[in-house]
C-alpha cells in the first residue's frame, strides 16, 4: 500500500481547526474569568491600571492571540506561546486578587485541567511554570496580602466559570476523542481490508474463520475457495491492467452474489474464499455454480473471445480439528479441480 503524505492544504486545514477551537475556548474562558476577577479587584479598590489590563485580557486578548497565530509561519507554535501568556495571566490575576479562595481555586483548577487534557504532563508542567512566574511577578503589587473574603457577588460571578467552561471543555474533549476514535476505527478497517479489491484480507479472514469454525460445532458450515483460472496468462498476453480488471470483477461478483451472512474474502494473489455459514454441501454447490456462471460473463476489451473461469473447492466444517484443516481441505479440493481441467467445482469429500 502506498504511503500517504498529507499535502499543504490538508495540514493547513487541520491547523485552522485547532486555531478556531482555541480561539472559541479562549474567548469563553477570558470572559468568564473576567467576572469574578473584576468583582474581587473592585472590592479591593484596585486602580485603573489592573482594571484596564483585565479588560484587555478578557475582551481583546483572544482576538490578538488569533491574529498572532494566523499571521505566524508556524501557527501551532505561535498558539503554544499564546498558551504560555494565558498561564502567566492566570498566575498574575490570582496574585492581584490576593489569592481570594473561590475564584483563585477555580481558575487554577481549570488551567490545570485544560492544559493536562491538551498536552498531558509536559504541557501542564510548562503551563504551571509560567503560572508561577506570573504569580511571583505580580504578588508584590498586591501588597503581598491575602484576601480571604468571598462575597455573595463574587460567589455568583464565579459560578458561570466553574460550570459553563467545564461543560464547554468536556464537549470539546469529547468531540476530539470521538474524531480520534472514528479515525482509529477507519485505520483498523483499512488494515483488515484489501483496498484494491474491497474485500477483507487474510488477517480478517483468519479471525472470521476461527469464529465460524467454533460456531459450526453446533451447525454445519461450508467453506469455498475459488481460484481465477489462467490469470498469469491474462497478465502475460494483455498486461497487468487486464489481470487487475479480472480480479476486481470477480471481487465485485463475490460481494454482490453471496448472501447477507456469507463472508467473501481475499486469500492470496488470485485466490478468494467464501465462508458459507449454516448451509449444506449441496447448497454450497448451488452458490458455487452461480458464481462460476457470473464469472463467465466477464469480458476483456483486448480480446472479444476471452471468457473468465473459476475453479472452486468446497469443504464442510464437519470432522475438522481446527479451521486450518478446514481451509486446507478446501484448498486441496480446488487444486484437484485445476489438475483435472479447471472451470468446475469439487469438494473435499468428492474430489
Amino acid at each position: 500500500m502506498p504511503y500517504f503524505f498529507p499535502d499543504e492544504s490538508h495540514v493547513r486545514e487541520r491547523s485552522d481547526r485547532f486555531l478556531r477551537r482555541m480561539y472559541l475556548m479562549r474567548m469563553l474562558g477570558t470572559f468568564l474569568c473576567f467576572l469574578p476577577i473584576a468583582s474581587v479587584l473592585e472590592e479591593r479598590g484596585a486602580s485603573w491600571l489592573p482594571i484596564s489590563l483585565l479588560v484587555f485580557n478578557g475582551f481583546v486578548w483572544p482576538h490578538v492571540a488569533m491574529m498572532i497565530s494566523r499571521r505566524s509561519k508556524k501557527p501551532n507554535q505561535a498558539e503554544f506561546r499564546n498558551l504560555a501568556f494565558d498561564a502567566i495571566a492566570g498566575g498574575a490575576w490570582v496574585a492581584l486578587m490576593g489569592v481570594c479562595p473561590l475564584p483563585s481555586a477555580v481558575i487554577t483548577s481549570i488551567l490545570i485541567a485544560d492544559r493536562f487534557s491538551a498536552g498531558g504532563w509536559r504541557l501542564l508542567r510548562r503551563a504551571m511554570a509560567f503560572y508561577c512566574i506570573g504569580f511571583i511577578v505580580c504578588w508584590p503589587f498586591s501588597g503581598m496580602t491575602f484576601y480571604t473574603e468571598v462575597t455573595v457577588r463574587t460567589l455568583w460571578l464565579t459560578l458561570p466559570l466553574s460550570t459553563l467552561y467545564i461543560i464547554a471543555l468536556s464537549a470539546a474533549n469529547y468531540s476530539i476523542s470521538r474524531k480520534l476514535r472514528d479515525k482509529q476505527h477507519e485505520l483498523e478497517k483499512t488494515a483488515l481490508m484489501d483496498p484494491f479489491l474491497g474485500l477483507p484480507n487474510r488477517r480478517l479472514l483468519d479471525r472470521r474463520l476461527m469464529l465460524e469454525f467454533e460456531r459450526s460445532r453446533q451447525d454445519l458450515s461450508c467453506l469455498m475457495v475459488l481460484d481465477v483460472d489462467d490469470l498469469k496468462m491474462v497478465n502475460d498476453l494483455f498486461g497487468r491492467e487486464a489481470g487487475d480488471y479480472v480480479l476486481r470483477s470477480v471481487a465485485t461478483i463475490l460481494r454482490q452474489e453471496t448472501g447477507e451472512h456469507d463472508f467473501p474474502a481475499l486469500l492470496g494473489d488470485d485466490e478468494f474464499v467464501v465462508i458459507l455459514p449454516g448451509i449444506s454441501e449441496e447448497e454450497a454447490y448451488a452458490v458455487g455454480y452461480r458464481l462460476l456462471l457470473k464469472a463467465s460473463e466477464i469480458r476483456l476489451s483486448q480480446d472479444a473471445g476471452f471468457q473468465c473461469s473459476l475453479s472452486a473447492g468446497i469443504a464442510t466444517s464437519r470432522g475438522r480439528e481446527d479451521y486450518h484443516q478446514w481451509l486446507a481441505a478446501a484448498e486441496r479440493a480446488v487444486a484437484t479441480i485445476k489438475q483435472n481441467g479447471k472451470n468446475s467445482i469439487g469438494s473435499a469429500g468428492r474430489a
